[in-house]
């Protein structure tokens, strides 16, 4: 067994060495045409690369073996191998190579062999030692090659740090009449494209069609990517549509030009693009493929590159972020959810924040808080994170697995919706004390209100004040502190301090802080202190919102200052442009009550939120009116007219207040009690039941109401005949007969 062993491990052996593309085979016939002995000194180099050792001690051992057999070294042989190295992109062998033909003045040197040289000492020992060896190179040897190659090294340095030296040299070309070809050209635009500089790349372009030199495919993509980057996609496509015939677009062009259209809103063109640039990317773009169809709003696309990245490369969980972030970007929930519970989670990757983390902020965004709450915590259970939070941040931010800050910032968030109050209290600490990217002082403020919800008070005022650096401290950060003195009254000097504090800052221009302190001062039921603190909004221009309104209502109404109560009321009312949407019902009440204190009973009835406080209050006004507006036969038709009117309202406003309540069967109740007193007939009154009940389409019901008013009216009238009758006709009758007996006696006597 252990034979068969080592046998299968040389035979793996053997193949992995015979199957190692060889340095100096052809990439056509695999093998390179030469001489027998020539092809000696080729596998001797092979040797010598196979065993990393010099070859330039294989080439002299070569050298002085010819010399013994009287031979000659060939230099074109010494070339081949140099150019192979180079091609081979074996940079370190070339230049010694290289170096020990100049050494051994092998060969006479021409401008191209420093131009080589120039390119090697750029790969290997950097530009520095480049330039050095440039300014070496003899004048008469600084051909438009080796030009070409300093310009070339200036433009493929990062963020334009060469760009003097660069034009510069360009400039030396021009003088010399180097620019010749579109290498130089297509540096400059290069460099100018990295720098976003649109109008120089547009002066190049100029100048080559000045000088009759033809774009190359390098010129086109390089001009591409420049109107690419400034969104300009109507001359990109003029531009593409006149130089198709000579260009193949390079891969990072179309992505570039993807984006372009994609912030141009052209998905369609974008989508074209991504198929034509398809064709010549790696799996190791197909992250970016699934991100840019799903911006291009194509669902299939992205779940087609999916299929391809799972065929071609193992899954991870950067490929699991990049797709379900598409997913959700598309509002494909349920997609996204499928491939989280059927693909994620049983994929055996470590745990990523991130993945559960995109899920529950998409659940918040469409409101399911439940189903966020519920994700938030398996995760917390089901996935190591019992433990400190603290290793997975830390994995986060290790290089090449970097968390954004948007999605540290959502994770915190979301912990703390789901009221995982200390881990992200430890997720907030963390990346405030380890500052991986920039901090803002909403992060401080976060950190500040997680404080007190896990550790108190105490503790969050000891962060504010040796924590928090004091160029952080602004709007977002006070505002916190106010929001935590204002939960109790026992921190009302404080909270007052901190208030003036903003003031004295110059940040008391948003409606929180003063919504904050209303909200603690009605709570005590400091009127006065509450209606301060809302001049002093108008006077700024703030804006008070319903919750503020509600607040400064209940405070007057608590204290039954009805005046000042219905003075907020009504210009707020007023205000189109700020009108309260909804009184709340413990404001409501606490209006009611205070119109009832105030023996303001239909107003009280006109305001609760309860039917059974409407029965109570209408029973109220009832013995009430029945003391005040007695009827007899000394009441005149004009106070019977009077009181008919006020009978009529309080029977109209209950009415109303139970239809609003949903209390129909009430309000049915409450009319059939209504006997109009006259003189005129309130149509209102009915006409509240057959509104509502045309809404509900009810017909019987409408019909019963107007049989009933009709009755209604006539018993009115009737009661208004008999009332006449006994005032006025009766009254004349009794005197007529009295007089009739009076003239009768008077006759018979």
């Amino acid at each position: 067994m252990i034979m068969k062993y080592n046998l299968q491990q040389h035979a793996k052996r053997i193949i992995a060495y015979t199957s190692r593309p060889r340095f100096f085979c052809s990439y056509r016939n695999g093998t390179l045409p030469s001489p027998v002995t020539n092809q000696t000194l080729l596998s001797r180099i092979e040797a010598a690369l196979d065993q990393k050792a010099a070859v330039t001690t294989v080439l002299e051992q070569w050298r002085l073996q010819q010399q013994k057999e009287g031979n000659h070294l060939n230099p074109s042989l010494v070339r081949g191998i140099f150019e192979k190295l180079r091609n081979s992109n074996r940079f370190s062998q070339a230049l010694e190579v290289s170096e020990w033909m100049v050494k051994q003045k092998i060969c006479n040197l021409v401008p191209e062999d420093f131009a080589a040289r120039f390119h090697l000492i750029d790969n290997v020992l950097g530009l520095e030692e480049a330039e050095k060896f440039f300014v070496s190179i003899p004048e008469n040897m600084r051909c438009e090659s080796i030009y070409t190659s300093l310009l070339r090294s200036y433009s493929s340095q990062p963020g334009g740090r060469a760009l003097g030296r660069a034009e510069s040299t360009y400039k030396k070309m021009k003088k010399l009449g180097l620019l010749l070809r579109p290498s130089p050209y297509n540096s400059m635009t290069s460099i100018y494209n990295s720098l976003g500089n649109r109008d120089k790349v547009d002066e190049i372009l100029r100048e080559m069609k000045e000088n009759n030199v033809e774009f190359d495919s390098v010129t086109v993509n390089n001009a591409l990517r420049a109107y690419a980057d400034v969104s300009d996609v109507a001359t990109m496509d003029k531009f593409l549509a006149e130089w198709s015939a000579i260009t193949k677009l390079e891969w990072h062009t179309t992505l570039d030009m993807a984006k372009a259209y994609l912030r141009d809103g052209s998905k369609g063109k974008a989508r074209e693009m991504l198929r034509t640039g398809e064709v010549y990317m790696g799996v190791e773009f197909y992250e970016e493929l699934m991100r840019l169809y799903g911006e291009a709003g194509e669902r299939e696309d992205v779940y087609r590159i999916w299929d391809l990245y799972k065929k071609t490369r193992y899954k991870d969980n950067e490929g699991f972020i990049t797709l379900i972030a598409s997913l959700l970007k598309l509002g494909d929930l349920k997609g996204a959810e499928e491939v989280y519970h059927n693909e994620w989670e049983y994929s055996g990757l470590n745990c990523d924040i991130r993945i559960p983390n995109m899920l529950v902020s998409a659940y918040r965004k469409k409101g399911l808080v439940k189903k966020a709450e519920k994700l938030m915590s398996k995760t917390m259970r089901t996935r190591g994170l019992v433990k400190p939070i603290t290793p997975f941040l830390v994995e986060l931010g290790k290089k090449g697995n970097q968390a954004s800050p948007s999605d540290l910032r959502d994770l915190i968030r979301n912990l703390r919706d789901s009221f995982q109050f200390t881990k992200a209290l430890e997720a907030s600490s963390w990346m405030c004390e380890k500052k991986v990217f920039k901090l803002f002082s909403e992060d401080y403020a976060t950190r500040l209100q997680l404080t007190w919800r896990v550790l108190g008070l105490e503790e969050a005022e000891k962060f504010f004040e040796s924590s928090i650096p004091e160029n952080m401290k602004d709007y977002s950060v006070y505002a916190t502190l106010l929001t935590l003195y204002t939960k109790s009254d026992r921190t009302l000097v404080k909270a007052e301090a901190i208030f003036e504090k903003m003031r004295e800052l110059g940040i008391l221009s948003k409606l929180y802080p003063f919504s904050l302190m209303i909200s603690l001062y009605s709570e005590l039921l400091k009127r006065s202190k509450v209606n301060k603190l809302v001049s002093d909004m108008k006077q700024n221009n703030i804006e008070p919102d319903s919750v503020t309104m509600n607040n400064v209502l209940r405070v007057n109404a608590d204290i039954s200052a009805i005046d000042s109560m219905e003075k907020y009321q009504r210009e707020w009312a007023n205000d189109d442009d700020n009108k309260i949407t909804k009184l709340e019902v413990r404001t409501m009440d606490a209006m009611a009550k205070a119109y009832e204190k105030s023996g303001l009973i239909l107003k009280a009835i006109e305001m609760t939120t309860s039917n059974r406080e409407v029965n109570r209050l209408w029973n109220m006004y009832k013995y009430k009116a029945n003391e005040d507006l007695k009827i007899d036969m000394s009441t005149s038709k004009l106070e019977m007219g009077k009181i008919g009117k006020t009978w009529d309202e309080g029977y109209r406003i209950v009415i109303s207040s139970l239809l609003k309540l949903d209390d129909a069967e009430g309000a049915e109740k409450i009319y059939g009690e209504w006997q109009p007193e006259g003189p005129d007939f309130d149509t209102q009154i009915p006409c509240l039941l057959i509104s509502r009940y045309s809404k509900e389409d009810d017909e019987v019901k409408i019909k019963n109401v107007m049989d009933s008013c009709r009755k209604k009216r006539r018993w009115m009238h009737v009661e208004m005949v008999k009332t006449v009758f006994l005032q006025d006709v009766l009254p004349l009758l009794v005197i007529s007969s009295f007089l009739g007996v009076f003239i009768w006696f008077s006759f018979i006597l």
